[in-house]
């Protein structure tokens, strides 16, 4: 889940090393750089991420340059706006599922759970993104790889997961790379690979998309070869693929198999011939 915070806490964690790195994977923005500067642990966590991900390490001096900034707080990784007014951090907060526990659909018959079949045991989420939809395939029982090749998307979705605790522990992999280059090494194939390509615009909009969405965007782009990584999944997916769209959006790929809607969404199902 994403989570944003009006306050500047002063706080961040060990955020785990990418489990693979890939030679397709978007090159990292040079409009981010990672922020120092609350005590020397944090520093510490901060100089060792700009060296892997291949960032400027900044001080609040020096950080006007940048348009978004990672900081290592004693309690979590944030990703901040670096201007336009007070700053309010963009994290993966996973303890709001454990809150919501009671009121999540967990059900096999809601439309993802019906869409990803009653059969599948593993699924490869191709687009992980900041792991809203992860972290719910998981919580439904499914064993769930997750490939997203922005590095700093990945910087933060394995903090979170490191602080879930118990509540995902083992149920969950990240990679960090492009799904067209990973998916062909994932040995035995996943029952079920999950795409969720960036949303199309709507034709009229009443307001700006949400702010978690606008940073996804400017960070990782349009998703423009999602047609291309389409494909893909179904080379390499052993059961189906599920493609999940916006309801005023037509399918990615004309006559899927089967199709779940949902409120806002739909969840179009492409069989893998064999």
């Amino acid at each position: 889940m994403i989570a944003y915070d009006d306050r500047m806490v002063k706080s961040g964690n060990n955020v785990p090393s990418a489990r693979t790195e890939s030679k397709l994977t978007k090159p990292v923005p040079k409009k981010v750089a990672v922020m120092t500067g609350f005590d020397a642990r944090c520093d510490r966590t901060a100089s060792k991420l700009a060296e892997r991900l291949n960032l400027s390490l900044v001080t609040a001096d020096t950080a006007q340059p940048f348009q978004y900034l990672l900081v290592a707080t004693p309690n979590r990784l944030e990703l901040r706006e670096n201007h336009g007014g007070m700053t309010r951090p963009l994290y993966v907060d996973t303890t709001v599922f454990e809150r919501r526990r009671s009121t999540l659909n967990l059900s096999r018959r809601q439309p993802l759970a019906r869409a990803v079949g009653p059969h599948t045991h593993t699924v490869v989420d191709a687009t992980a993104g900041i792991g809203q939809d992860t972290f719910l395939l998981a919580l439904l029982g499914y064993r769930v790889t997750a490939i997203e090749r922005s590095a700093i998307i990945v910087a933060l979705l394995q903090d979170g997961l490191s602080r879930a605790g118990d509540l995902l522990a083992g149920r969950v992999d990240v990679i960090s790379g492009d799904a067209r280059e990973v998916l062909p090494s994932i040995c035995p194939a996943p029952d079920t690979v999950y795409l969720d390509p960036m949303f199309p615009p709507k034709r009229k909009r009443s307001a700006l998309a949400k702010k978690a969405v606008r940073t996804l965007r400017d960070l990782v782009g349009n998703d423009d070869d999602a047609m291309e990584l389409l494909s893909v999944c179904l080379r390499y997916a052993a059961n189906r693929v599920v493609v999940k769209r916006p309801s005023y959006a037509d399918p990615l790929k004309p006559a899927p198999s089967t199709s779940h809607e949902g409120k806002l969404v739909r969840y179009d199902v492409y069989f893998v011939k064999v």
